[in-house]
């Protein structure tokens, strides 16, 4: 690693502390071992971490397929989906240490106080995105790619199924980056008081008072068998639900004997690990900095409460686990 007089700096792993799950709905700080950063490698000091409600309570309790253990792997994982294990995926840290030390990234990384990282892999942070609010890269650039993935037009009526991060969030790249018109459906009476309050959403209904047959696009959020029927059933003639949940080992059953083959719609998976096919061939970039535009904005900070102090962390993961009310987009403060 270089210093910023061009001299050679030599760096060692620092020492880390990080999440562990130590078993299904169970997880606590411990000294984690980092690897010995190389040339090509940024040691990281922990800003914020973000935490996916809905994804890492599935990991956390020990749900996730043997089948899909190399589809969910992250970064700095370690350990196993057979538990122990040390996950996370929005890492948000200051580098420690040469020509680029005092600059803000975004990595792909697990929840811990220090990382070593491959510079390749981390993303600068303009100055006007706060470290919190970075924290929504990864969610954000799931919905960015949804949204590529539907290609909107102008006269789509669409509707997002579920109000959690991922929900809340496509809704905001449907309305910032297309014409279209959008409404929310959820369940949950706090969930809709809150995505009310949002600046760029109107219409938020329950799921009984959802239209039917009145949208051509619905991107699916919510993770539920009911919720995925209702995207099919709000739809109308050749309509197109985007499925962005991930299931776990679920099974999931469908009604599709009234009007899903004679009214021409179609189901599709939305997942960010590609990129949309009508954007695919430009590769990963234009992604990257369609999401860094939209951190830009301000109004999301709306989704994000006051930062979990990283000593607190495990009281919030159990409350994930045990499936309590939790903030929509928690944030770990590490400073």
């Amino acid at each position: 690693m270089l210093s910023p007089g061009g001299e050679t700096v030599t760096t060692v792993a620092p020492a880390a502390v990080g999440y562990w799950i130590e078993a299904a709905g169970r997880g606590a700080l411990r000294p984690t071992t980092l690897r010995e950063p190389g040339g090509d490698d940024l040691v990281l000091q922990a800003l914020c971490t973000g935490v996916s409600p809905g994804t890492e309570r599935l990991v956390g309790l020990g749900r996730v397929p043997a089948s899909l253990d190399a589809a969910m792997a992250v970064p700095g994982m370690q350990g196993s989906f057979a538990l122990p294990l040390l996950y996370g995926y929005s890492f948000v840290g200051r580098v420690a240490a040469g020509e680029r030390a005092g600059e803000r990234v975004f990595t792909m990384h697990p929840h811990t106080t220090h990382a070593v990282v491959a510079a390749a892999s981390c993303v600068p942070l303009p100055a006007g995105v706060p470290a919190a609010r970075a924290t929504l890269f990864a969610n954000l650039e799931t919905a960015v790619n949804a949204v590529w993935d539907a290609e909107l037009v102008e006269l789509d009526r669409v509707v997002v199924i579920g109000g959690g991060a991922i929900g809340l969030l496509c809704a905001f790249a449907v309305t910032t980056l297309s014409a279209a018109r959008v409404t929310l459906v959820e369940a949950d009476a706090s969930r809709r008081a809150l995505a009310a309050r949002l600046p760029w959403l109107g219409a938020v209904v329950a799921p009984d008072d959802a239209e039917r047959a009145a949208f051509s696009c619905a991107l699916h959020t919510s993770g539920s068998e009911a919720g995925l029927q209702l995207a099919i059933d709000v739809l109308g003639f050749e309509g197109r639900v985007l499925d962005l949940a991930w299931y776990g080992e679920r099974a999931v059953s469908l009604r599709l004997g009234t009007t899903f083959h004679h009214q021409r719609k179609t189901l599709r998976a939305s997942q960010v690990g590609t990129v949309a096919r009508a954007q695919r061939a430009a590769g990963r970039g234009p992604r990257t900095a369609a999401v860094l535009r939209l951190l830009a904005d301000p109004r999301l900070d709306a989704l994000l409460g006051a930062a979990v102090a990283w000593p607190a962390v495990p009281a919030l993961f159990a409350a994930i686990y045990r499936g309590e009310p939790t903030p929509v987009c928690p944030v770990v403060g590490y400073e």
